[in-house]
Formats: structure tokens, sequence, C-alpha cells
């Protein structure tokens, strides 16, 4: 009786073992159940969104729809976040940007703010890591992808920063009305003058002044040291008795102050923009032109009025505002080939760029591309984004009128 007892309950055990099994797997089956069923929703839901887009687009009679509303509709639906992740964008509120005091100076890594008290040095992670107690009231900035140039228009200084590191003060002696650095870090910096209608003073990347040009039968509007640094060129307006005359003068710094060099007649330029190829880019009302240092053109794409331009690897990108009042985004190389164009939305605050990333700024939406004009991620902000500037290639910050964020791009 004993062992038949011991062999009873070993099978009371089985049966349970058994029962339970039964449970897992039934477990499964619902839970497979309930998944199947949440697939087939989802992609009900798209199959319907996607069919009211269609019948839409043929309704109005047009032939092209935007599929990224399907996507954002999806987003909204799963909960999938397509812009850039909380805990990618870290709010630095305790740094305040309000007032025309402030100045903001990408450089390398590291992003200059002049606060008008003084000037501090952020990393890409938003640390302070640098600061000078400096005061500048009416600020003028210009810089490349290793030197930051942070100027006093009333003082007529300006301070010229190498990474972490003050490496020159340049002193002048009227009013700053422009400034500009070339990719080798040659500066220009233009200024008022008592004996002339402006003067162009020149510096090599270490601040040794090169030399002065002087305008005196006509008004600099903004000039330039070309890749070579050898030569420079200088946009002016002369007005005389027949009218408006416009000047882009080429020359170097071995000519005699008399020799005009090459020159372009008749055209105004907001844009000065010296490539690496020795060339020129500039800009007006009609669109982007190329220039060589003989004033030759090399190619031109009148599309439409210029914004701004601004280097990219192995190219550049640039944004104008067609006859429409759409505003268009290039990228293309240093041929003026068009690699990618995109139309998005009807005004471009600006584009900053760095190594193979650009910033497009639209006010509350910033688009990163690569260099090649692919979109990598969108960041939208509640307020309006003065400014952005992608720091390193990992990291960028937008500027408001309260505070800056700091945003991982990778």
């Amino acid at each position: 009786m004993g062992r038949l007892g011991y062999y009873g309950e070993d099978g009371e055990k089985l049966r349970m073992v058994e029962k339970k099994k039964e449970e897992k797997s039934s477990e499964k089956k619902d839970s497979k159940a309930r998944n199947a069923f949440s697939f087939i929703f989802l992609v009900s839901v798209v199959f319907l969104i996607a069919t009211l887009t269609v019948l839409s687009v043929l309704k109005s009679g047009q032939l092209e729809f935007n599929f990224e509303d399907i996507k954002s509709a999806v987003a909204m639906i799963t909960g999938e976040e397509q812009a850039v992740p909380k805990d990618k964008a870290t709010p630095l509120s305790t740094v305040l940007s309000g007032g025309s005091a402030y100045a903001y100076v990408p450089c390398s890594r590291y992003l200059y703010v002049s606060s008008g008290q003084d000037i501090t040095v952020y990393d890409p992670s938003g640390k302070a890591v640098h600061r000078e107690i400096i005061e500048i009231t009416a600020p003028i900035t210009a810089y490349n992808a290793e030197i930051a140039l942070i100027g006093d228009r009333d003082q007529k200084t300006v301070y010229v920063y190498k990474g972490m590191k003050r490496i020159a003060l340049l002193e002048l002696t009227g009013t700053i009305r422009y400034m500009s650095v070339n990719s080798k870090g040659y500066i220009a910096v233009l200024c008022d003058d008592t004996n002339a209608y402006s003067k162009i003073s020149f510096f090599d990347s270490s601040g040794k002044k090169i030399c002065d040009v002087y305008k005196r039968e006509s008004v600099a509007v903004n000039a330039a040291v070309l890749s070579s640094g050898k030569e420079y060129t200088v946009n002016s307006v002369k007005t005389s008795g027949t009218g408006i005359e416009t000047i882009l003068e080429f020359s170097d710094f071995i000519a005699e102050a008399a020799d005009a060099g090459h020159i372009v007649q008749n055209e105004l330029f907001s844009v000065l923009f010296p490539l690496e190829n020795g060339n020129l880019i500039t800009g007006n009302e009609k669109g982007i032109y190329c220039f060589n240092g003989n004033a030759e053109s090399v190619w031109k794409k009148e599309t439409g009025k210029m914004i701004t331009v601004s280097p990219i690897k192995n190219g550049l990108v640039y944004a104008y505002i067609d006859s429409q009042g759409q505003c268009h985004t290039v990228f293309a190389d240093y041929e003026g080939n068009t690699l990618q164009e995109h139309i998005y939305g009807t005004n471009i605050v600006s584009i900053r760029t760095y190594d193979d990333i650009a910033a497009v700024n639209y006010g509350r939406e910033v688009l990163f591309y690569n260099t090649e004009g692919t979109l990598s991620i969108k960041y939208s902000s509640k307020s309006d984004v003065l400014d952005v500037f992608p720091l390193g290639r990992t990291h960028a910050v937008s500027v408001t009128e309260l505070d800056m964020t700091y945003i991982k791009l990778f």
C-alpha cells in the first residue's frame, strides 16, 4: 500500500504539470491572437489613411502627395517619435540669449557666447570650459571651421580665437562695418575712415597685418581674401552724376594701390564666399555666380534671390527664393552641379554647416542634412529658433530668445 500510495501521489504531480503546460499554451495562443489583432489594426489604419490620401489627391487633380503626412499619422497612432527624441535635446536654460548685445560664434567643436560683459566658451555638451571678462556692446562676428572672430563695432576691436585660446587682438581706427575670414584663416575687416570712404585691413591667420586698402572714390560693401592667401576681392558702390555704379574688384597684395586689378562692373553682390579651389561664390537678387581670380565667369544659376551660402564637405549649400516666393535649399559641388534640391516652407532663417552636416533653420523647425542633401533628423522647437550651430559632427545647439538647447545628432 505504501508503494501504491507513492505512485499515486507521483501520478497526481504529473497531472498537475500537464495542466500547467496546457495553461501556458493557452496564454501563448491568446498573446499571439492579441498581437495579430494589433498588427491587423495597424495595417488597416495605414491602409485607410493611404486610401483617403490617394482619394483626396485624385479629387484635387494633383498627382503628388506627401508621404511624410502618412508617416506622421502613423507615428501619432503608434506613439513613435519622428523628430529628435527628448533624451537627445538638452535645454541649457541658465544661458539667456535676449538682447542685441548677445552674439554666438561656433568654432570647431565649441560655441563662443558674448553676453556683452564677457565671452564664454561652451563645449558640445553645454559645459562652460573658458570665460574672459570682455565688454562688447555692439558685436559683429565671423568664423570658419577653426577660427572665431568677435568684434565690437564701436570700440573698434576684434578678438581672434582658435580652440579655447585667444590668439590675437586686432585694433582698428574706424567703426567696423564688415568682417570675413576664409578657410585658411585670412581676415578682412572693413571700416570707416577719415581720409577715405572705406578702409579694408587684411590680416593673416595669426593676426599679423598684411596691408590696408583704401577706397576714396567708392564705398566698400564687403571684402574677402581668396583661398590662395595672395589675392583679395572687394565689392564697392560709387555714386556719380549718371547714377550708381557697382564694382567687384579682384587684386593681389603686391599690386600697386592704384591698380584696380580685374573687375566685374555693374553688379552688387550681398554674398562673397571664397571656395577651396580658388574661385569666389557671389550672390544677389538674380541668383548665384562663380568667378575665378581673373574676374571671369566660371558658372552661374540665375534662379532667384540668393539668401545665404555656406561650405559643406566637397561642396556648398545655398538657399534662394524663386519668383513664386518659394524657398529652395540646394546642395551642389564646386562646379555648381546640383546634388539635391529641397522646397520646404517659405523662408529660411539661416543655414549653418560643419564638415558634412548642414543645419537648415526654418524658425520652428531645423532640418539636418548630410553633404549629399539627404535628411538625417528633424528638430522641432516651441519657440522661434534665432540660429542653430553644429558643434562638431555629434552635437548642435539651437538659440532662442530665452535659452540654448543642445541637440545630440548621433
